[in-house]
């Protein structure tokens, strides 16, 4: 149970269990709870990952460690970044720490997830404010994130039934139905174009090079190949991708399975 790995951490770290030790037995966790300890002020770093993690997002734990926030970044569905970041910057900007507030410590947010099988989960992130630094911003934190995606999809469900039971009632719902339809369609395009140009295993290395910000130059000497080979190989992408400029192309790439083994 991920509570008592959260208890047997905090009990092993004098740090932690001067800043939460009653915190474990106050939150509502289950077996699909994945908690992690992170530091993002004056320090980053992963202390704590339950063990769980690998089975609700479908990597290996390791990824998370290592990359942390960009790893959240990297695989957050790009239509749900905007929303992440403005929450996280919030969340920083208005630090208070669970021994002084409780539960004006605790921070919440819901955003798509791009699972290791390439599926997008709904998961629903609660960040508690454990310390801050001196200037009052986000410093020891636990993160806990629930897998809320039949829940989402339920309240989808019952949104898009009531919508097209009030259309005809309703000027602004008939107004508002072109613009939704011709939204769906886009995206099914978007998808059915990957399905049938996928790109090579180069290509992909290329697109992950871009999306870092290496220019061709750069790309070119990374892989040991001519600057005129990368060039080629970033105009298939565009055409393979249907997009039109780099940076289309790094949007798009948030949206294509992860290469990344458990």
């Amino acid at each position: 149970m991920v509570r008592d790995e959260l208890r047997r951490f905090i009990g092993l770290n004098d740090g932690y269990a001067d800043m939460c030790s009653d915190l474990p037995d106050s939150l509502d966790l289950n077996e699909n709870t994945v908690a992690a300890f992170t530091r993002c002020g004056i320090k980053t770093g992963t202390a704590f990952l339950s063990r769980n993690f690998n089975k609700i997002f479908g990597y290996a734990r390791k990824h998370f460690i290592q990359g942390d926030l960009s790893f959240l970044i990297k695989h957050i569905h790009p239509d749900d970044l905007q929303a992440f970041i403005y929450f996280a910057e919030t969340a920083t900007l208005h630090a208070v720490p669970w021994k002084e507030a409780k539960a004006g410590a605790v921070h919440e947010c819901c955003s798509r997830f791009r699972h290791l099988n390439g599926q997008w989960i709904w998961l629903s992130q609660k960040v508690i404010v454990l310390s801050v630094t001196p200037e009052r911003h986000i410093d020891h934190v636990l993160l806990l994130f629930d897998d809320c995606t039949i829940a989402k999809q339920a309240q989808l469900t019952r949104h898009n039934f009531q919508v097209e039971k009030s259309r005809k009632s309703s000027k602004l719902l008939d107004l508002l139905a072109p613009v939704s339809t011709a939204h769906t369609k886009k995206e099914t395009q978007t998808v059915a174009n990957r399905a049938f140009a996928p790109l090579t295993r180069r290509e992909k290395e290329i697109m992950s090079l871009v999306s870092q910000g290496c220019s061709s130059k750069e790309i070119a000497c990374k892989l040991f190949i001519s600057k005129h080979t990368v060039e080629s190989h970033r105009k298939h992408i565009l055409r393979k991708l249907s997009v039109k400029n780099s940076p289309e192309m790094v949007h798009q790439s948030m949206m294509l399975p992860g290469e990344e083994t458990v």
